[in-house]
């Protein structure tokens, strides 16, 4: 009889508690846990940067921590931009290393461009990498850790929550105005790919798969020997994936969203991985199989 092979699901960008975002409910999230041995919330689950409802900021944050515990197996949380203090994780690699799941702010030198408080971020960012020693700037773990500290210094100065109407037609208008911002977001979607292959090579060559969030826009690339896969988000009007990575393979599928509740939807790619003689998978023998994406 075979073993089963466990299986890890990414997830990220939930932005629980923003009015833009499907998820109201967490529990209605559940049907995304079926089938996987541990869960990954890769960033932007929750807003906890300071702001002048921090109240209500903290009971999302702790609800969403309780759901965590409770419900979602084995559960991993990894720190956003919108999170930087919710985790002490800011990275994680599975399957021997071939994969890289970070949340994705850190590919980007400004870390959030299309901010409408880009100034104060990239400053923050710039006086993080200058408070280390010069050798510690280039370094994997202190360069993650000094962005999130740079995202934790900003404080908002709207209410991230927002219902009445008005409220929400502001924090919505605020999105593309001004247009710098819509400019700066379409920039970055097509950017990202290629600066995710150029952030492993520099800082943890030998990877094979890197996943990330953070830009919205998911997708799925292939750049000479290593893929790229955004898991985009909960908001609208973007869309999601669920990542499945496992000893024999990763998969990528849709997240279909009705009635108020998730669940698992079409495959949009899938990686089988080779074995290799002591069990780990080999990620020279990938074999790439690419659904159209939708």
């Amino acid at each position: 009889m075979q073993a089963r092979i466990e299986v890890t699901r990414i997830l990220s960008d939930l932005h629980f508690g923003d009015p833009a975002s499907r998820v109201r409910s967490l529990d209605a999230l559940q049907p995304l846990f079926s089938g996987a041995d541990r869960v990954v919330f890769n960033g932007d689950s929750v807003e906890t940067r300071r702001s002048p409802v921090a109240h209500k900021t903290d009971r999302i944050r702790e609800e969403f921590l309780d759901f965590t515990r409770s419900t979602a197996p084995g559960c991993t949380v990894i720190a956003g931009n919108h999170d930087p203090d919710l985790s002490a994780v800011y990275k994680l690699e599975l399957l021997g290393g071939i994969v890289f799941i970070t949340h994705g702010e850190v590919l980007f030198e400004d870390l959030v461009p299309w901010s409408r408080e880009l100034p104060q971020i990239r400053e923050f960012f710039r006086l993080e990498l200058a408070a280390l020693p010069a050798g510690a700037r280039e370094t994997l773990d202190e360069r993650l850790a000094a962005a999130k500290r740079a995202c934790s210094r900003l404080e908002l100065c709207d209410d991230p929550h927002p219902r009445h109407p008005w409220g929400r037609f502001q924090r919505t208008l605020a999105i593309f105005w001004p247009p710098r911002r819509t400019f700066a977001m379409v920039k970055a979607w097509y950017q990202l790919p290629d600066r995710a292959v150029a952030f492993v090579r520099h800082y943890h060559p030998g990877i094979r798969f890197i996943l990330v969030g953070h830009t919205h826009l998911p997708g799925v690339w292939i750049r000479s020997d290593l893929v790229v896969i955004n898991t985009g988000t909960f908001c609208r009007p973007f869309g999601c994936y669920a990542v499945d990575v496992s000893a024999a393979q990763i998969l990528v599928r849709q997240v279909r969203h009705f009635g108020g509740c998730f669940a698992l939807g079409r495959i949009v790619a899938a990686f089988a991985l080779a074995p290799t003689g002591d069990g780990l998978p080999d990620s020279a023998g990938m074999l790439p199989d690419l659904a159209p994406a939708p």
